[in-house]
């Protein structure tokens, strides 16, 4: 059963109890007060008919039967005629009178005393009192009945009535609680509603309440579970792209160098070579084998990084740039091309490998897009954020529409351009996470003809 029409079944159920309750209280207290009202005037007649009977008896003659004296003062005087009576004698014997019923109301009753007492006859009811009373030197007993149905047919009246005025007021009462239950739970089944939604894939479905009492708040806090639990699926989402494109790059990356050192080497296996020819396929299988070489240790740094985070410590800028010229100024010698330093002195924290193998290979795809006699300069600078890296080429530039996707695994600008100086793809990949390890990002700044800039943005610069 839902909610709302368990809530209106508990209502309806209260409601009936209540009514009920009351009801049965309100007549029952009516009738208890009706009933003591007549036990109160049936004493009172009957006090009244005993003193009228004895002072009657006063004027009869003592020599007379005192039986029949009484009987026939109370058939001589039309006061008697009106109420419903019965006189007995000492043994409880009717002597005058209609009924036996008073006989059990007098019985060991004592004199002077007067007994009221309530009897149901059938469908009557009726109010008797009896006393015992000493008349011309004999007891009688004196018993008055007096009609109290009326009393019971108004009760039984005013139940019914309020039988049929309950029965309205709980259909009145039930309609109404249906109505304010089913509005006061309209959020409860929007929140339901809207969960069945997203557990179905609707992630950008959400709950439109607008209460500032518990629900609304409620309703509140799931539009802010919607909205985290969007934002955790589309990066699941995203991240499982990411892996499904990087996969498919990677054996796509695989496949070629694989290809020809499997060619190459079959035809130096199958086939008598020219020394030159030969020199030319293990050239070919050396150069392809270095890039995977060079792919498998980029693939080793990304998955280091991803494990534990690197150690920092301070370090000199200076220092630092001085080693990188020594260590990169070799390779760009023999392209034909020079490294110009430019840096601010500044001492900041970061890990000495993982920089010098980011900017090493910033300065290695500023050589693959220079040509020879052209000039690649690393420069240095405080920021309020810590410490920037510029990294400037004049080479051949970078389409714009490129710039978003130069640190995805294994895009290359120019492939074959890439392959044939042992580019691997990667590099730039690892270049966003060091930087991401230190706190800072990758920015690109290019134009077509003119050259590459990118700035590296490091935190913790002092000076």
């Amino acid at each position: 059963m839902k909610f709302a029409w368990k809530m209106i079944a508990m209502v309806a159920v209260l409601l009936a109890i209540s009514l009920t309750v009351g009801g049965i209280a309100v007549i029952g207290k009516t009738y208890r007060s009706e009933t003591a009202t007549a036990v109160s005037e049936a004493q009172e007649d009957m006090k009244l008919f005993g003193t009228t009977l004895q002072a009657l008896c006063l004027m009869e003659l003592e020599k007379e039967d005192p039986q029949a004296a009484v009987i026939r003062v109370m058939q001589t005087y039309p006061v008697f005629g009106a109420h419903d009576y019965g006189v007995y004698d000492r043994d409880n014997r009717l002597l005058l009178g209609a009924g036996e019923a008073g006989a059990d109301v007098i019985s060991g009753l004592e004199a002077g005393t007067i007994e009221t007492r309530i009897l149901r006859q059938g469908d009557r009811l009726e109010v008797c009192s009896a006393q015992t009373l000493t008349l011309l030197g004999q007891d009688f007993g004196l018993v008055l009945r007096k009609d109290m149905t009326e009393v019971l047919n108004r009760a039984r009246q005013n139940l019914r009535e309020y039988e049929l005025v309950m029965l309205g007021i709980l259909l009145a009462g039930m309609l109404l609680t249906t109505l304010l239950t089913l509005w006061m739970t309209r959020p409860i089944r929007r929140i339901s509603r809207t969960a069945k939604q997203l557990s179905d894939g609707r992630y950008d479905r959400r709950v439109m309440v607008q209460t500032d009492d518990e629900l609304g708040k409620l309703a509140k806090e799931f539009n802010r579970m919607a909205d985290a639990l969007e934002e955790k699926i589309c990066a699941l989402e995203e991240a499982a792209q990411r892996q499904k494109d990087f996969t498919a790059s990677f054996a796509h990356e695989l496949k070629t160098p694989l290809t020809s050192v499997i060619g190459y080497a079959d035809t130096l296996r199958s086939r008598q070579l020219p020394g030159k020819q030969q020199m030319e396929a293990a050239g070919y299988i050396f150069s392809e084998g270095k890039r995977l070489e060079a792919m498998s240790f980029a693939l080793l740094d990304l998955f280091a990084l991803e494990r534990e985070a690197p150690q920092m410590r301070p370090i000199s800028v200076p220092q630092l740039i001085r080693e990188l010229s020594e260590s990169a100024g070799h390779l760009l010698r023999e392209s034909g091309m020079s490294l110009q330093t430019q840096a601010e002195p500044c001492e900041i924290t970061a890990s000495p490998d993982l920089l010098k193998t980011l900017l090493y290979n910033l300065i290695d795809n500023a050589r693959k897009a220079s040509k020879a006699g052209d000039v690649i300069t690393l420069s240095g600078k405080r920021t309020d954020a810590g410490y920037c890296f510029t990294v400037t080429d004049c080479g051949q530039g970078i389409p714009p529409e490129a710039l978003p996707r130069l640190t995805e695994p294994f895009f290359m600008v120019d492939k074959s351009r890439s392959r044939a100086k042992g580019g691997a793809g990667l590099g730039l990949t690892l270049c966003r996470r060091i930087a991401r390890a230190h706190g800072g990002a990758l920015t690109f700044e290019s134009a077509l003809g003119k050259g590459t800039s990118v700035h590296v943005e490091i935190g913790g610069g002092s000076q």
